[in-house]
């Protein structure tokens, strides 16, 4: 009887013990940094929660450190997977901006610019070059948005978020990781994530950091050393670098700036999955494929994982969990904004662009308000951080505002097949104040196209925000007789068109996406022209000089993702103009009258054009244009001066370089189909076919004058391109078939954008 007492005391005090250390051990989960491959993590995180292992800390790099202080915060996997896969995310990761959030009113008229440098007063040219691809300013806002409420309920200790968290970030300088432990949360996290090149670095406390996996790209000595786990569970998707190469300049520049990660296991327990990914580093589109491959490795490995962790969390525990740890969380109203990194006039600039009178303002708000004031060409960059004020209940903000360079040196133009080639060179001078204005000069030269033009713009931030900018514009328009490529001769001139005019635009927003603006100039207008493209060397050309007041109304809504060749996104455009002015003819030898014409002339001219690309539908986007203009335009001296006068439809990009007289007139409608594919990245093919129709077909008569034309003919362009969106300009190839010209074939390569610089003959 005694031994039996004995045994079962034995067996009590054995089953306490197992369970004591059963209770007390700890799980710590190490996240390894990688880019979109590091979408892994989270298949990582499903597989164990579906086998009700638990998680009591958590540490991650770069975007490990992005998924761990998402799950640190209380957000499930399922919700972590939405975020991830939403178009918000992407765009963040991109460095794209929501649709919803741009300011349309704020941005320039588009050029053929290729390339910037921008220069600051007393810095030299290396300060001018840029440190990063992709503009961070939607990643920092939406940081701010995940994790802001969070580390509010911790009171900024990361010890006490729902799972305490750890992430690293790089101080170059120092040659040092630093740890964050606690602080804001989205700032720690934006840190670790600042991948050299493609993210802007950030500063905190002084020091500039990086992306965390430069020192240390699977912190799990930092999860060892800080929590004291009994077991580590690692993801890991990133390897070292290669040794460096001598012919291989980038593993020389890795190596130099890259420490090596210790892979190796620091305790016991400790199991590292390792998933096969193949995804590229930033193809975030494809983060669902790195997410199943983490959870398919991460379930091979279970049981083995099961058999050194024999505590569970069900999840009806997490849920609680988490339930509690989010109702400590409060609401994201900002009671306060503070500004930093400006002088006086320019932080009341920022905030009369946030918020145009004091009192809370909720994050929705915010965030058109937010986007706006970024928008401002004078704003290189802003940094929210929210701060919560347990007293109040509310967040105050601070924007640490970084103010863009002095000067901007754009060059670009186009380089093509065809004798169109065009350079263009622009300089912009800004000056930031109570008012953000802009002084501008834009020059095109080129055989085919010559432009200049100056322009002053002030923006005013009031209730109504609006701009005014005087400019003067001198263009050249030079159509040549033949078809000619690089290893033609190109025949003299038969038409050139000189416009001289100045003027004042004032702009208007219209929410987010549209400006309305109105215009109002005056012009001289000198077109150089002959009767026939079968003119003799010893012929004179006929001129018409036309010297007019012009007044100019227009709304236009735009959210194409590129100035040319755009893909997604709509356009809409709806302008009236109106012109009176004096026309006067001087007849050439190709005309049949050598009588010199004084007439005035009046008119009003309208126009609608809409295009729309449609969801994409796998690799194929579908797209459609629609046009139409009216007008009570007058018939000119002689017909070809009435067809110079008349509006255009020039759907593609090489049909602004031809003077084709069918695809005139005065009153026309059009319409169009796009398709656009993707073959890769940045390079798109793409099919598009127009029809036109004239309503009145403008047609010469036996004296050289002209008559409306009845008929219902109906005309076509179409084009097949191929396009290489490179990170300076577009290079493409295409084939173009205009049913009403000469030569009705043509192929061309581009390299670069055919823009021109306004003009008020155009609508």
């Amino acid at each position: 009887m005694k031994q039996l007492k004995q045994l079962k005391l034995f067996t009590l005090l054995t089953v306490l013990c197992l369970g004591t250390m059963v209770q007390a051990q700890r799980v710590g989960v190490v996240l390894s940094g990688g880019g979109a491959t590091a979408g892994a993590h989270v298949g990582f995180l499903r597989a164990l929660e579906e086998a009700e292992i638990p998680i009591d800390y958590i540490c991650g790099t770069s975007m490990g450190a992005v998924i761990g202080g998402f799950y640190a915060s209380g957000y499930s996997v399922d919700q972590i997977d939405s975020i991830l896969s939403s178009k918000a995310f992407i765009e963040m990761t991109e460095g794209e901006l929501d649709d919803d959030y741009t300011y349309y009113f704020k941005k320039f008229d588009a050029d053929a610019s290729m390339g910037t440098i921008k220069f600051a007063k007393g810095k030299f040219i290396t300060s001018s070059i840029p440190t990063n691809l992709n503009n961070p300013v939607q990643l920092d806002f939406q940081l701010m948005e995940y994790y802001a409420q969070a580390a509010g309920a911790a009171n900024y200790d990361f010890d006490k978020l729902y799972i305490p968290f750890r992430c690293n970030a790089s101080d170059i300088e120092a040659k040092e990781e630093v740890i964050f432990r606690n602080g804001s949360l989205a700032t720690a996290i934006r840190a670790s994530m600042t991948y050299p090149f493609f993210v802007e670095p950030i500063r905190v406390n002084g020091r500039l950091l990086f992306d965390g996996g430069l020192y240390n790209n699977f912190p799990s000595n930092i999860c060892y050393n800080d929590f004291l786990p009994d077991v580590i569970l690692g993801c890991n998707v990133s390897e070292n670098a290669d040794p460096p190469q001598e012919d291989d300049f980038l593993s020389q520049l890795t190596n130099m700036v890259t420490y090596k990660t210790n892979f190796e296991q620091l305790c016991d327990e400790m199991i590292i999955i390792e998933p096969e990914v193949q995804v590229g580093t930033f193809d975030f589109e494809d983060l669902h494929i790195a997410i199943e491959k983490g959870y398919e490795a991460s379930i091979e490995k279970i049981e083995e994982i099961k058999s050194i962790i024999p505590r569970r969390v069900t999840a009806e525990e997490r849920n609680a969990g988490r339930a509690a740890f989010h109702a400590g969380k409060q609401p994201l109203i900002f009671d306060e904004i503070t500004i930093t990194g400006l002088d006086k006039t320019q932080k009341s600039y920022v905030k009369r662009m946030i918020s145009k009178k004091d009192g809370e303002v909720s994050l929705d708000r915010l965030k058109t308000t937010y986007f706006r004031a970024f928008a401002d060409d004078k704003v290189r960059s802003i940094f929210p951080t929210a701060v919560y004020n347990g007293q109040k209940n509310k967040y105050l903000l601070n924007l640490d505002v970084k103010k863009e360079k002095d000067v901007f040196l754009s060059v670009g133009g186009l380089f093509s097949s065809r004798p169109i080639n065009t350079g263009f060179i622009g300089l912009k001078y800004n000056l930031f104040g109570r008012t953000s204005s802009t002084l501008e000069a834009k020059s095109y030269f080129g055989k085919f196209y010559g432009s200049l033009l100056l322009s002053a713009r002030i923006d005013f931030a009031e209730r109504l925000p609006f701009s005014i900018e005087p400019n003067m514009v001198f263009n050249r328009w030079d159509y040549f007789t033949s078809f000619a490529t690089f290893f033609e001769d190109v025949q003299p001139s038969f038409i050139v068109i000189n416009e001289r005019f100045g003027g004042l635009r004032f702009r208007f927003p219209v929410r987010s996406q549209g400006k309305l603006e109105l215009s109002t100039d005056f012009a001289v207008i000198n077109d150089d022209y002959y009767q026939t493209p079968s003119f003799l060397a010893t012929d004179t050309a006929d001129r018409t000089r036309i010297t007019a007041g012009i007044a100019d109304l227009k709304y236009e809504r735009n959210t194409l993702n590129r100035k040319q060749f755009a893909k997604k996104g709509t356009f809409l455009s709806i302008q009236a103009k109106y012109l009176r002015g004096d026309e006067i003819t001087i007849p050439g030898s190709t005309f049949t009258s050598i009588d010199t014409l004084n007439a005035q002339r009046e008119w009003l001219v309208g126009k609608l054009k809409y295009i729309n690309y449609f969801q994409k539908m796998g690799r194929l986007r579908i797209g459609m244009m629609g046009e139409a203009v009216a007008s009570t335009q007058p018939f000119m001296r002689n017909h070809v001066s009435t067809l110079i006068a008349a509006p255009a439809f020039q759907p593609i990009p090489e049909s602004q370089t031809f003077f084709i007289k069918e695809y005139r007139a005065h009153n026309y409608v059009a319409g169009g189909l796009m398709l656009v594919g993707d073959i890769g990245k940045n390079i798109d093919i793409r099919a598009e076919a127009y029809a036109f129709r004239p309503l009145g077909r403008l047609e010469q008569r036996d004296d050289g004058l002209t008559n409306y034309n009845w008929d219902e003919e109906v005309y076509f362009i179409a084009s097949s391109s191929i396009i290489y969106h490179s990170p300076i300009g577009p290079l493409s190839f295409a084939v173009n078939y205009y049913d009403q010209k000469e030569n009705q074939w043509s192929a061309v390569l581009n390299f670069g954008y055919l823009l021109f610089n306004r003009s008020v003959r155009n609508i």
